[in-house]
């Protein structure tokens, strides 16, 4: 006897392969629909295929793996924009051979070749004109002319021994370059959200996988041999785009194919993977002290990566929403044989079916924008993006601002998002995606404010209340990707999660900015004053917003506003 559902009926496909296929009555005379066409994936994760089996861990593991590269280039900056203490060359008195820092004490030309700044320190942007090119005397130097530095020579007793900053010469009247880099490399990752985002949903997310990688090392590997600025500028905005198309895609990929109790796992868990990646990138850093052959030593070893093109799978959620529905279902029954369960039957996709017939309909960003709900959501995500993106970056990168080594506070802030991360887990998984944005956004904005009006004999509660700023902003980072894949369609997901990251990054490229407003202005608080105030206000306008805390991932915009009524 046959137990299926009576609405089964095998009909042949008229593809040029023949397959046949099963196809189910919508209820609507005359109309038949693949019986994947409305399949409730969800679940089927949950009660027949397995929402984290073998197979999920296997694939989300590999997934992850890129995350520790994407970490790297975006904060290596860090490091490779150090410049150590410098004076100018002195033609007559240095070795035309090779040119020492320290000659100038060692033989005692600084005296007479090099002013004192208003520390009575040597002056690390101009010397005494010369004379005659002849001696190496007192008497050949005018100090009453100065002149700036045509050539410089660095202290090798720094923190890196070189850099990309000691390579261009990023000092003195040039040191304004090195905000204007970093901004370039965050302006690529603006770019790369915009468009990968946009072309994981037109192509899928497997073959940007497999774009933006090759992209970031391609970038990668040229911008160490740059020849200027401006070429080297241009090559790591390449790398830029592509590695931040790399972490979407892969953090789409993991997520998607999981079922919803696990969800916020996944979405945690690749954050740990970027965590390692940036804790790798000051071993590096500390033990070459040169920004090429710490380069090297995480790029060539990312080639291994290009690999991970021929395990992934294809997103099936994507698969599904494009009708591409004899693939999808490959990828469903080698999930089913990975998690050792029986494969997926006919009957399997009908049972699994959601009852509501759907008239598939294509929807774009331009659909969203016609919702004025969506677009308030959408806004409010676009301001949470921006401060968490400033607010993040500022203070990583301000790890070479503060005082003692550059490496153990690189570290430490680093290590503060081991439980950022853990912290998100537990209370997006117990409280709720909403609870946690606003909670982690406001301990970070309140702690950055009071840090920032601390006085200086404060220092070590500044530090601790910096690195809680770190914590609350590392903890809202892990939050917002989450929370905003889940507040979107399935339809639009991947352009609305690169949208706001793509928005956000205009934070970050203010980042670098407003990190040195202090040293600019001599008003040390009103960076982290900015911080904090963004952070507040963030953190207050998630009210306006869903929980979406156990509800399936929505595959449609009248979906999307649905769980919101609901």
């Amino acid at each position: 006897m046959d137990d299926r559902s009576p609405l089964l009926e095998r009909e042949e496909d008229e593809s040029e392969d023949d397959t046949e296929v099963f196809t189910v009555s919508s209820g609507i005379p005359g109309h038949q629909r693949n019986p994947l066409e409305n399949l409730d994936l969800d679940k089927l994760l949950v009660e027949r295929i397995g929402q984290f089996g073998r197979y999920q861990k296997v694939i989300y593991l590999l997934t992850c793996l890129p995350a520790i590269l994407t970490a790297i280039i975006t904060l290596a900056s860090v490091f490779t924009t150090i410049a150590p203490k410098h004076r100018c060359y002195v033609p007559t008195c240095d070795s035309p051979v090779i040119p020492h820092y320290n000659d100038a004490t060692t033989l005692s030309f600084q005296n007479f070749t090099i002013p004192l700044d208003k520390n009575h320190h040597m002056d690390s942007c101009s010397r005494f004109k010369e004379v005659h090119n002849e001696s190496c005397s007192s008497q050949n130097f005018d100090d009453n002319t100065r002149l700036a530095c045509d050539r410089y020579l660095y202290d090798p007793s720094g923190d890196m021994i070189r850099t990309v900053a000691m390579e261009f010469d990023l000092v003195c009247d040039r040191k304004g370059q090195v905000d204007l880099s970093q901004s370039i490399f965050f302006g690529g990752v603006l770019a790369g959200a915009s468009v990968f985002g946009q072309l994981g949903d037109l192509i899928g997310r497997k073959p940007v996988f497999m774009i933006t990688l090759v992209q970031t090392l391609v970038g990668g590997f040229a911008m160490l041999y740059a020849p200027d600025l401006v070429l080297y500028n241009i090559l790591q905005f390449i790398a830029a785009m592509g590695q931040v198309g790399l972490f979407q895609t892969c953090f789409v990929l993991g997520v998607e194919l999981v079922g919803l109790s696990y969800r916020v796992f996944c979405g945690v868990v690749i954050e740990f993977f970027f965590v390692a990646g940036e804790l790798i990138l000051a071993g590096l850093a500390y033990y070459f002290r040169d920004w090429r052959k710490m380069a090297l030593a995480y790029m060539i070893p990312s080639l291994g990566l290009l690999t991970l093109y021929f395990i992934i799978p294809r997103s099936v959620r994507w698969l599904l929403a494009n009708k591409r529905y004899l693939e999808a279902e490959a990828e469903l029954q080698r999930v089913a044989k990975w998690n050792k369960v029986p494969p997926l039957t006919d009957y399997d996709f009908a049972k699994y079916t959601k009852e509501e017939v759907e008239i598939e309909v294509k929807e774009s960003f331009f659909d969203l924008l016609k919702r004025p709900k969506l677009v308030i959501r959408i806004l409010i995500i676009f301001v949470n993006w921006t401060v968490v993106a400033m607010v993040y970056y500022g203070l990583s990168l301000a790890a070479s601002t503060l005082g003692g080594d550059v490496f153990m506070n690189f570290t430490l802030l680093s290590a503060m998002e081991f439980p950022g991360y853990g912290i998100s887990y537990f209370g997006m998984q117990y409280w709720g995606r909403k609870s946690t944005m606003i909670a982690s956004l406001l301990v970070s904005g309140l702690a950055c404010l009071v840090s920032g009006f601390l006085p200086a004999s404060q220092a070590t509660l500044h530090t601790f209340l910096f690195l809680v700023g770190k914590f609350g902003v590392t903890s809202a980072f892990a939050t917002i990707y989450l929370y905003t894949s889940e507040l979107f369609p399935t339809s639009v997901r991947n352009l609305c999660l690169g949208l706001s990251s793509m928005v956000g990054r205009v934070g970050s490229i203010m980042a670098p900015y407003i990190k040195n407003l202090g040293a600019d202005s001599g008003q040390d608080w009103i960076p982290l004053f900015i911080f904090g105030v963004a952070g507040i206000i963030s953190g207050l306008a998630n009210f306006l917003l869903h929980e979406t805390k156990d509800k399936p991932l929505p595959r449609t915009l009248d979906e999307a506003e649905q769980q919101e009524r609901s």
